[in-house]
């Protein structure tokens, strides 16, 4: 049972903490202290050694932490917490300015109250960080990489088939569209070695080498889908249900009813990472494509008068839904393989 939690907000200088009192949550929030500390390793000593002192008799084991998703500002002080066995809650940004309620004016203290205050209301559904191993972290940079040098890549093609349709020929744009083909050529060049890259860190792991095995099993799921599933969900740690995945990439559809006056049809959110959406769209819509499951689903339903972009997204919830199978149940992917595992199983 925590007996102190900690509000911490995040920036690129410095952490500001304020910290509350829940050994009697019922009576409100008790305010104890607030000190603000250095972005950095010894910064981060100083406020565990000002954490220790807040309750005589309360240690750190009771105390909870927790911060706000910052990009790589949070990264350090969550890695120093986890590794020191200490107990932090990285929760959305949004998720808790969505449930603060009207505020008026902002400034780094109150914001570390606030979150120490959603922390207190919400403990029940705090999700305790859990530290990516070094490999992980090292496949979620090469794929923002490589994913920088596809948008130079296309931009450039943009520019190039401009050129050709609009421009005259003259001696400058001839030099610019060779210079603009050799730039692709480079970039396409690197986005291979990139790809080479997270291969070599999947065969130097055995467990990420066979969720990545699981994954690209399934028709459709290359390099790209499987990287980004397994960097953004900490191969499966973080993320452990195919409802919550799809929720993240933003495909799960959600209805809103309200008395007799609201009845919306369910539908996808934009609170979501356009990249990783972006990504299952390429591949449910080769999966389509292709002779198999699949691709028998959307004849099936076109033939009922679906529209093509509610089959389109039940497709990628169903790829996302075995991808979660697979990697629960170790093993690859085969035609009917739910069938198949209960039978395996029932032996």
């Amino acid at each position: 049972m925590k007996k102190i939690i900690i509000g911490i907000d995040i920036s690129k200088e410095k952490i500001d903490a304020s910290a509350i009192d829940v050994r009697n949550s019922q009576l409100g929030v008790l305010k104890l202290d607030y000190q603000a500390f250095e972005n950095r390793p010894m910064g981060f000593r100083r406020m565990l050694v000002w954490a220790k002192h807040l309750i005589k008799g309360v240690t750190l084991e009771e105390v909870m932490f927790c911060c706000e998703t910052t990009g790589g500002y949070d990264r350090s002080l969550c890695d120093y917490l986890f590794a020191k066995g200490l107990d932090i809650w990285r929760e959305s940004s949004l998720q808790i300015k969505k449930s603060s309620g009207l505020r008026k004016g902002k400034d780094d203290k109150a914001d570390s109250l606030t979150i120490a205050e959603y922390a207190m209301r919400h403990m029940d559904k705090a999700v305790y960080y859990i530290s990516p191993s070094e490999t992980v972290r090292e496949l979620k940079a090469l794929l923002l990489y490589r994913r920088k040098l596809e948008q130079e890549k296309t931009s450039k093609k943009v520019r190039v088939a401009e050129l050709k349709s609009t421009a005259a020929k003259s001696k400058s744009v001839s030099f610019i569209l060779r210079d603009a083909q050799k730039s692709i050529r480079a970039l396409e060049k690197s986005i291979k070695e990139c790809e080479k890259q997270i291969l070599a860190l999947y065969d130097s792991d055995e467990e990420l080498k066979r969720s990545y095995d699981h994954l690209t099993s399934i028709k459709g799921i290359s390099v790209v889908n499987a990287t980004a599933m397994i960097a953004y969900t900490n191969n499966f740690k973080n993320i452990t249900t195919s409802r919550k995945l799809a929720s993240y990439y933003g495909i799960a559809p959600f209805r809103e009813v309200s008395g007799t006056s609201v009845n919306k049809k369910a539908e996808v959110k934009c609170y979501s990472s356009s990249m990783l959406r972006a990504y299952l769209t390429q591949a449910a819509q080769w999966t389509i494509k292709e002779h198999g499951i699949y691709r028998d689903y959307y004849l099936r339903m076109s033939a009922k008068g679906k529209c093509y972009g509610v089959i389109l997204n039940n497709v990628k919830n169903k790829l996302l839904h075995l991808s979660v199978s697979l990697i629960a149940n170790d093993m690859d992917y085969e035609e009917n393989h739910e069938f198949l595992r209960v039978q395996r199983m029932a032996q």
